[in-house]
């Protein structure tokens, strides 16, 4: 780079190019002296001009700039100032006072901020102008984005109203990142969340960052039409789901809002819950089959005795450990804690019927009501006392008719669960008897519904039909299951 200040150009200069006298370039001279003091301590560039002859334009006469940086790639000494792109300049000549904070562009076109000080003679004349210029690019881009930003939340107040009719859920965005682009997909605004979450794709700062090339998208349309709804994003082992809604001035596409939230917390909870369902699954999975060769079990034991008491005894218990296989079965095929209660009381009567019936009876199941899911806590004593009350109906309800029928009615009120088992001998009668039931199996039930789910339990018989009424809550703590059925009573 040339000199910026050479004794002989500068003397030059001012002879060929102003009006200025011996006395008046010397008092120039003196002045360019302080020029790199001056230039240091501001942290601008530092010219000085003089008139040229025609008493409108300027020349630069000296110029210095701060130690490693400057507006300008090569020597401006010797460049006409022209009165038209630097009106500070002209300004200052002819009002003979001091303009301050002028913007315009430099011979390079850089966007500048000139403060021009007029410099006097020994009798006070004007002879030149000390230029101060600062690039200002970055309040320029500053100050855009800062319109843009006014503008965006101007835009969204009055899009906010707009889908407030439409039903969009912006609340869900709350507590997310929030970044803002202008129409070619670049970042001019996020906010502490976005900043933080954003360092997988941007580990600087994210403004001024292309977000919509990140993502892999060719238009803003594009980015628009695809993230209308959430999608998820995965970035090494980290998981973002993103959402964009448009910002729309006067009819057209202005940019557009983006909410990025983290879920890889989300993610890495959702894999460990899949293993432990796989393994509870496996579980129930075991546990079904232990219960099945238990029952094997006892009907090869069933079958060595010669005692039809007996035999009965082992089929009332096969009859149990088959429900209580049912849950685990249940279990063992689904992802979830809970069980339908309908399919469960229709599963036991099904079993039921076909082993307590003879070739001759014609016994119809009817199984109706709400579609109840009970909770895993509640589901072995819930399908015991199914048990026990269906094999109460057929070994006494309708034990001795060809034709009957057995219906089942489940509903849910008020987090209640009222179930209602009926056998009919179609056969009419108004005689209601309250029926004790000393048996274990009606002591089991009420056991189980009155003392562990600490519900209620009722059965009557009317002539030609017994109904047995049980009602009991949805859900408990679970330390009211810990107690444990004791069998030995009520024998």
């Amino acid at each position: 780079m040339k000199e910026a200040y050479d004794s002989l150009v500068f003397r030059n200069l001012c002879k060929q190019y102003t009006d200025l006298d011996l006395s008046e370039i010397a008092d120039l001279e003196k002045m360019v002296q302080q020029l790199p003091i001056i230039a240091e301590l501001t942290g601008t560039d530092i010219f000085i001009d003089a008139l040229l002859k025609n008493g409108v334009d300027s020349i630069v006469l000296a110029w210095e700039h701060p130690p490693g940086r400057s507006l300008y790639k090569h020597c401006v000494v010797g460049e006409i100032a022209y009165a038209t792109k630097e009106p500070a300049v002209f300004q200052a000549f002819s009002r003979e006072g001091i303009v301050r904070n002028v913007r315009g562009l430099s011979q390079e076109g850089v966007p500048i901020d000139q403060t021009v000080v007029p410099l006097r003679s020994r009798d006070n004349k004007v002879i030149g102008v000390i230029i101060m210029e600062k690039d200002i690019s970055a309040e320029i881009r500053h100050e855009e984005q800062v319109e843009f930003l006014s503008q965006t939340a101007e835009r969204l107040s009055s899009t906010l109203m707009s889908l407030t009719f439409t039903g969009f859920a912006w609340e869900e965005w709350v507590g997310n990142g929030i970044f803002v682009l202008n129409q070619k997909g670049e970042i001019i605004y996020a906010n502490k969340n976005a900043t933080r979450i954003g360092k997988a794709y941007f580990p600087d700062s994210p403004l001024g960052a292309n977000l919509m090339k990140a993502l892999s998208f060719a238009s803003m349309q594009d980015m628009l039409d695809s993230l209308a709804s959430p999608m998820e994003y995965k970035v090494d082992n980290s998981h973002f789901l993103f959402r964009v809604h448009p910002l729309v001035n006067y009819m057209e596409l202005s940019g557009c809002v983006v909410s990025i939230q983290d879920v890889t917390e989300l993610r890495q909870k959702e894999r460990q819950l899949d293993v432990q369902s796989a393994i509870i699954r496996e579980i129930h999975h075991r546990v079904k089959n232990n219960l099945q060769n238990v029952v094997s079990l006892l009907n090869l034991q069933k079958r060595r005795m010669g005692s039809e008491v007996v035999k009965k005894e082992f089929e009332a218990c096969v009859a149990r450990i088959l429900s209580i296989a049912r849950v685990h079965d249940v279990f063992a095929h689904q992802s979830w804690n809970s069980l339908n209660l309908l399919d469960l009381a229709g599963y036991i009567a099904e079993n039921l019927v076909d082993n307590y019936t003879l070739s001759d009876q014609k016994i119809r199941i009817s199984v109706q009501g709400q579609e109840v899911r009970i909770p895993d806590s509640q589901a072995v004593s819930v399908a015991l006392v199914l048990n026990e009350l269906i094999t109460n109906s057929l070994k006494h309800g309708i034990k001795e008719v060809t034709d009957g029928e057995i219906s089942i009615f489940v509903e849910e009120s008020d987090g209640i669960v009222h179930m209602m088992i009926a056998d009919t001998e179609n056969q009419d009668s108004d005689i209601v008897l309250s029926i004790k039931g000393d048996g274990l199996g009606l002591y089991l039930v009420k056991l189980l519904v009155c003392e562990q789910m600490g519900g209620t339990f009722q059965i009557e018989r009317r002539t030609g039909s017994t109904i047995a009424k049980v009602s009991f809550p949805l859900y408990r703590k679970e330390e009211d299951y810990d107690s444990t059925v004791d069998t030995d009573r009520g024998r």
